[in-house]
Formats: structure tokens, C-alpha cells, sequence
């Protein structure tokens, strides 16, 4: 029933601040209670906690970052340098040919042994002529870094071609040897 006022309008509804549902499932038992379903009406006030302009913020000056830890990380990340093991052979990049310190270059009179930045200046590929510029040293990254090199019993200074190899070889190795038990009378 509502009331009318004497300007003829309703009265506004009241709304609790909580409603709730009644259960949807009977009791399984006397000690189970029903799970009650609240729904809440809420204000948002977000827009409360912006400070108004008669309130100063104080914040505190911006401190400088340390130098000091970045330095450190740089000192690490210069240690972390793969080893890079030198072969003694150079190719050309123009024409594919391969120059070998231990050979040496009999058509120019190169001795064996000779290091290939000790050459001549005017030394050229005895292919195509292109300067000594134009090679690239064919050097094998080695798996791992260069001051771990001394730790081990010599594996640190394997290939990582190597390392494959050792490792699924000796796998080979014992899966032959386990299967020859089978083999015995």
C-alpha cells in the first residue's frame, strides 16, 4: 500500500542496504547451514581520496639511483664471455679459400706456424686476390665461460658438438652393454 501526499506524489521506496536470497537447496542435513547470497549496494568513493587543493601533498625528494650495483653488474656481465678457442684457419669470405696457419702459404713463401696477423701487409688471397681484410677467423665457441675453463675434469673445455657426442655415445655404450646381458647363455 502506498501513501499519497497531498501534492499527489508517491512516497520514495526504502531500499535496505543488504538483500538477501533465500536458499536454493534444501537442508542436506541438521548441522548443514545454507549458503546465504548477499548482495551489497555500495558507493564508490575513489574519487574521495584525491586530496583537495586547500591539502598540500609533501613528497619527498627524488633520491638518486646508486652507481655503485650497476657497476657490479657490469663487472659480472664482462666475466660471462664464452671461451673462444682459436683453430689457426682463416676462409675468405669472397671466394671460400681456406688459409691454415700450420701450412703456411708455399705460393707467397709463408712459412708453417706463421699467425695470420704477423702476414704481410700486402699478402692476398691466392684464389681471388682480396686483401687480408676479407678474412674471418674460423674459431669454435667453446660451451661455457672462460674463467670456468680450469674447474673440471676437462669436459669444460668441449665443444658443445663434443659434449652431444660424449654424452649420447656413453648412452649408446651402456644401452648395448645392458642389452648383451641378454645375450649371455
Amino acid at each position: 500500500m502506498r501513501l499519497l501526499f497531498i501534492t499527489g506524489q508517491e512516497s520514495p521506496k526504502l531500499k535496505p542496504h543488504f538483500t538477501t536470497t533465500p536458499p536454493l537447496f534444501p537442508k542436506l542435513s541438521l548441522l548443514h547451514k545454507p549458503y546465504k547470497l548477499t548482495t551489497s549496494h555500495s558507493i564508490d568513493i575513489s574519487k574521495e581520496d584525491t586530496p583537495t587543493s586547500s591539502q598540500q601533498t609533501t613528497t619527498p625528494p627524488p633520491q638518486e639511483p646508486l652507481e655503485e650495483p650497476q657497476e657490479n653488474i657490469d663487472k659480472r656481465r664482462l666475466e660471462e664471455k664464452f671461451a673462444v678457442l682459436n683453430t689457426g684457419i682463416y676462409e675468405c669470405r669472397s671466394c671460400g679459400h681456406k688459409f691454415d696457419e700450420a701450412v703456411g702459404d708455399p705460393s707467397y713463401p709463408i712459412a708453417p706456424g706463421l699467425q695470420f696477423e704477423k702476414l704481410p701487409e700486402d699478402w692476398r688471397c691466392p684464389t681471388c686476390g682480396a686483401a687480408k681484410s676479407f678474412f674471418e677467423s674460423k674459431s669454435v665457441e667453446i660451451a661455457g665461460f672462460a674463467q670456468n675453463q680450469q674447474f673440471g675434469l676437462g669436459g669444460n673445455a668441449l665443444t658443445s658438438g663434443q659434449k652431444a657426442i660424449l654424452i649420447y655415445g656413453s648412452l649408446l655404450l651402456f644401452f648395448v652393454l645392458f642389452l648383451s646381458g641378454y645375450w649371455l647363455q
